[in-house]
């Protein structure tokens, strides 16, 4: 029995040994392949900045505006802060993809970078762009005329200093266009202003509202709309020669178009009305 036992016992031992010196055996293999991997993974090299721009630009064109902002964003730390070459154009870039992107909160985004970039580089070549896009960016964001209207006001300011700053810029002209729009757009709320007056038959209210939309913004395209209502008015609280003048604006700048129509129509009746009050006498 004790015999048996022994057997066994050199038997179990010896299985013991095997399993260990497989063991190691399979150890001794991993650090080489753990080196292999490592060489297969090696780190690419990085592109120079100069190509990873072009990339960027590229991505721009094809309307990749995020993807081209991600690559320009990771190139600021790799090019150095003295830099008037690449750092210049990778600045106004990043504005760029955020105004081409559009949306109220990438607008925002593209007016602190133009502004970032006019404040390093206000001699750049492309600071004449940058200024006017300033204006755009605060112009994109500015509410329906029948909201506030204030970033409308601070558009026109940045919009005026393209020709105050850089007096040949040729955005001059789109920039003056703009300041066209952006007083139609100050017109058209005073204009709503005046038409809520006189829908609550604040004839007085609304009168002053419509005048001050002539006297301010003489350019104004709906300007025919004004004189229309502002001649409505007048007749409502009895100033008929005042209303004879505005329609009579209205017929000669615009003869043909529906307001005008309307306020010969207007005239015919107030005249008419008139007469038959005449007819009845004062009452007793």
């Amino acid at each position: 029995m004790s015999a048996v036992t022994g057997s066994s016992a050199r038997r179990g031992g010896s299985g013991t040994a095997l399993l260990l010196l497989g063991a190691c055996a399979a150890l001794a293999f991993l650090p080489a392949g753990c080196a292999s991997a490592k060489k297969s993974k090696k780190a690419e090299p990085e592109l120079p900045p100069a190509q990873v721009y072009q990339t960027a630009m590229e991505k721009m064109q094809k309307k990749r505006y995020y993807a081209a902002r991600g690559l320009l964003q990771g190139l600021l730390p790799r090019v150095p802060p003295d830099d008037r070459e690449l750092l210049p154009k990778i600045q106004i870039a990043i504005a760029d993809s955020f105004f081409k992107e559009r949306g109220s909160i990438n607008y925002g985004e593209a007016l602190n970078s133009y502004r970032t970039f006019l404040t390093y580089y206000p001699n750049h070549p492309e600071a004449e762009r940058a200024q006017y896009m300033v204006g755009m960016s605060l112009f994109q964001q500015a509410l329906s005329p029948d909201r506030d209207q204030a970033l409308t006001y601070q558009a026109i300011g940045e919009f005026k200093k393209v020709e105050t700053v850089y007096p040949a810029s040729p955005f001059i002209a789109q920039a003056n266009q703009k300041i066209v729009e952006c007083h139609d757009r100050l017109a058209e709320h005073e204009r709503l202003v005046g038409h809520f007056y006189q829908k609550r038959k604040r004839y007085n209210a609304a009168i002053d509202r419509y005048r001050a939309v002539l006297d301010k913004y003489p350019q104004y395209t709906h300007s025919d709309l004004v004189l229309l209502d502002l001649g409505d008015c007048l007749l409502r609280v009895g100033n008929r020669p005042e209303a004879e003048e505005f329609f009579g604006r209205l017929i000669q700048d615009k003869p043909a178009g529906k307001p005008a129509e309307k306020a010969r129509k207007l005239l015919a009746e107030y005249d008419k009305n008139q007469q038959k009050l005449a007819r009845k006498g004062p009452r007793k």
